[in-house]
Formats: C-alpha cells, sequence, structure tokens
C-alpha cells in the first residue's frame, strides 16, 4: 500500500509541476489583466506646460565678427592671447573653457590715454544651460575701434594682464 501511496504523491506532484509551467499559446499574452485606467489622465501634453525660458548666452560685443572653435596657427598653452588677424584692423583673441559655454568677449574699447585696447571677457557663470567640463580653445574675431591702431603691436588688457600683440 505504501508503494501505491508513493506512486500516487508523485505522480500528482508531477502533474502539478507541469501545469505550473505550462502558460499561453500566445507569448505576449499577460497571465493577470490589466484593469482598465479610470479617471482623466495626469499625463501633461508638451503644449500644456509653460513656455521655458530660453537658453542665455553672453552676448559678444558689437565689435566681435566671428566667434569659432580652435585656436590660429602658433597659439599654445592655456592661457587667454591676443594675435594679430588676416586684416590689420582684426585681433583673434584666444579664450580656453567649455566647448558649449564659450569665453567671449562682451566689451572692446580704446584707452586712447593709457594707449591700451581693453576687452572684457564673458565667464561660464552667464550661461544658464549646463556647460561641458572640456578645455578648449575658441577664437573670437575682433573688429577694432576706428580710433585704435593697428592690431600688429597693440597693447592689450585681458582678464590675465596686459600683453602686446606679436
Amino acid at each position: 500500500m505504501t508503494t501505491r501511496r508513493g506512486t500516487i504523491l508523485t505522480a500528482a506532484a508531477l502533474a502539478l509541476a507541469v501545469a505550473g509551467c505550462a502558460g499561453s499559446a500566445d507569448p505576449g499574452a499577460q497571465d493577470t489583466p490589466t484593469p482598465p485606467a479610470t479617471g482623466p489622465s495626469t499625463s501633461t501634453a508638451p503644449e500644456d506646460q509653460p513656455d521655458a525660458e530660453p537658453d542665455s548666452a553672453p552676448t559678444p560685443a558689437p565689435a566681435v565678427a566671428t566667434v569659432r572653435p580652435g585656436a590660429p596657427d602658433g597659439v599654445t598653452g592655456e592661457d587667454v592671447a591676443a594675435v594679430a588677424g588676416d586684416d590689420p584692423r582684426e585681433l583673434q583673441v584666444v579664450t580656453f573653457g567649455s566647448s558649449t559655454c564659450p569665453v567671449v568677449p562682451t566689451d572692446v574699447t580704446w584707452d586712447a590715454g593709457a594707449d591700451v585696447l581693453r576687452i572684457t571677457l564673458s565667464g561660464t557663470d552667464e550661461y544658464t544651460r549646463p556647460c561641458t567640463m572640456d578645455l578648449v580653445p575658441t577664437t573670437s574675431v575682433v573688429e577694432l575701434p576706428d580710433d585704435a591702431p593697428d592690431a600688429s603691436g597693440l597693447t592689450v588688457d585681458l582678464r590675465t594682464g596686459t600683453t602686446v600683440v606679436p
């Protein structure tokens, strides 16, 4: 009788195991139904959200003709530099910082009394968007004020001090 009882228990256990492994014929079907959503949707469509402020960045000085990534030939190091441009009335100001939030000249003035071109540079804190933490050169081509001499030999006051343009 114990053999018969053991056989029955083994058969029952096997039947339960097989039943537990059985699934739906549709592999994407769910075993438990999902209750239907009730009430209004709580998602907000983009057009329902208030307008976010656009990214702001410092405004380059009106004298800045172009801003481009990279440095002109001959500029090395990681300090702010000023070099003469192709046109004698242009100055190339090279800054180093974030590629997504470049430092640019925001004010360019000629101080005739001191015989110095003063250039104010922006900072990354003036950006409202996230800035990358890379260190790359950016070149801003500055058109010299009418009363300033040509770029070659010009004394320029930058963030890092005063330099003479080669």
